[in-house]
């Protein structure tokens, strides 16, 4: 009680509000004085601001560091998950504010024996809407990928990630329209939604094939670029990192093939998972401090940190300055894509919240997206994309205790989101420091001093 209740659907703050816990669920929400029956804890958290549980739609908790292996006389890149690795993420995940997250791809046995431990209390972090195996070809492999090659294979694999628990089929790069094709129709047989990163394949042809979300704001795709500039983008087009930005050097968002792409994610309900930290890494590799100073890279477990910073793409100082030149493009792709009704999911491609979670939702604003819509992109818009919005995302009798108090107003600086002071989840209760004791090598407490 005492607290400003942030309202990101009614776009209002409610000051010194109440609510009211019973079992796990919201029972009563008002403001002013508690008239009714005195309950058996109160709390007075005056000062502070509660705003719904944050939803982070790509956290890669359960994933642990990349890695290179020969096999068979091959490089092969593995994605293994470790246990304390994922204990950390999950925990840092938690201590951020996270109740839910989706988690787009790792070893399934890993995902399917998260959820018990967190059920059961044994570890603390978000629930998790997983995705299994990643379907990639080769140099991928190991248990975070698997590549069928027949109906029959594709068909046994999407029955297995369903059957393990899994909630979305995820679909990479290296396939070619046809894998991509069976992709989503053995997602679709076994009641899971297919989502994907993709390249070459165009957002278009993936809407029109039926694919229910896309991942980052990289739709590379030269079949998107109007054909004077495809011609120059396929001649110049290497094994190197530069198509990241030359795509958005030559991309005509007003020309026809981009209209149609917004349309068509509109009209069928294309999730994108913005993920706009992402470009912002990929085209700073040669200066992080900017995007990814020294103290939030304590919020990494240092296996999953080294193994990123090897990992960034590299370029030369005249390719830097022409990526972060067009920085603004792609932020003006996401407001597009909003401004078109496209569903937006808001997502870090980390390991679950941290500091990369108020960047990301600094960088939505920065893209011309409203702090309010934000916030509600980031709360119920996202519970409902995730089809938990009759549970979670709002702060609403009847709906889930999943709420994070926060020492600072998040509506006067998205960086104020580090400033957690409560966390409720299934109307369990802790603190920051609480939920970050229970991990070996905990980073520090979250808050607006480590900005």
């Amino acid at each position: 009680h005492g607290f400003a209740r942030v309202d990101p659907l009614a776009q209002r703050v409610v000051e010194d509000a109440y609510i009211l816990v019973d079992d796990g669920r919201i029972a009563s929400v008002g403001a002013g004085a508690w008239t009714g029956r005195p309950p058996e804890r109160s709390v007075d958290m005056t000062g502070h601001y509660a705003v719904p549980g944050l939803i982070d739609g790509h956290a890669h908790i359960t994933s642990g560091p990349h890695s290179v292996e020969v096999v068979d006389g091959a490089p092969t890149i593995h994605i293994p998950s470790v246990d304390a690795i994922t204990r950390y993420n999950a925990a840092v995940a938690h201590a951020l504010g996270l109740p839910p997250v989706r988690t787009p791809g790792a070893d399934p046995v890993a995902n399917a024996l998260y959820d018990p431990q967190i059920r059961r209390g044994a570890w603390r972090g978000p629930e998790a809407l997983h995705a299994g195996a990643v379907i990639q070809p080769p140099p991928f492999g190991g248990a975070a990928f698997a590549y069928p090659r027949s109906e029959a294979e594709w068909d046994a694999e999407a029955r297995r990630q369903a059957g393990m628990g899994m909630r979305y089929f995820k679909l990479y790069s290296g396939l070619d329209a046809d894998e991509l094709h069976q992709g989503i129709q053995a997602a679709h047989r076994h009641g899971l939604k297919a989502i994907a990163h993709l390249d070459t394949i165009s957002w278009t042809q993936a809407a029109r094939l039926g694919i229910d979300g896309l991942e980052h704001t990289l739709p590379t795709s030269a079949d998107l670029l109007e054909p004077e500039q495809r011609a120059l983008y396929l001649a110049e087009r290497g094994a190197d990192a530069r198509y990241l930005f030359r795509w958005f050097e030559l991309a005509a968002f007003d020309g026809p093939l981009i209209q149609e792409m917004l349309a068509e994610l509109a009209q069928r309900r294309v999730v994108v998972s913005t993920t706009l930290g992402v470009n912002a890494l990929a085209y700073n590799s040669d200066r992080l401090d900017t995007v990814l100073p020294l103290e939030d890279r304590a919020y990494m477990h240092p296996a999953n940190l080294e193994a990123l910073l090897s990992f960034l793409p590299r370029m030369d100082a005249a390719d830097h300055q022409r990526a972060r030149a067009v920085m603004p493009k792609v932020l003006e792709l996401a407001r597009r894509l909003h401004g078109a009704g496209v569903p937006i999911l808001v997502g870090t491609d980390g390991n679950g919240g941290g500091p990369a979670y108020s960047r990301e939702l600094d960088l939505h604003m920065r893209a011309g997206i409203s702090t309010w819509e934000v916030l509600r992109l980031a709360t119920s818009d996202a519970a409902d994309l995730l089809g938990i919005g009759d549970r979670t995302g709002r702060i609403a009798e009847g709906m889930e205790a999943d709420i994070a108090f926060f020492g600072s107003n998040p509506l006067a600086d998205p960086g104020n989101l580090r400033d957690v002071t409560l966390v409720l989840a299934d109307g369990n209760a802790a603190t920051p420091e609480e939920i970050l004791r229970t991990v070996d090598g905990a980073p520090p407490v979250p808050g607006v001093a480590h900005r």
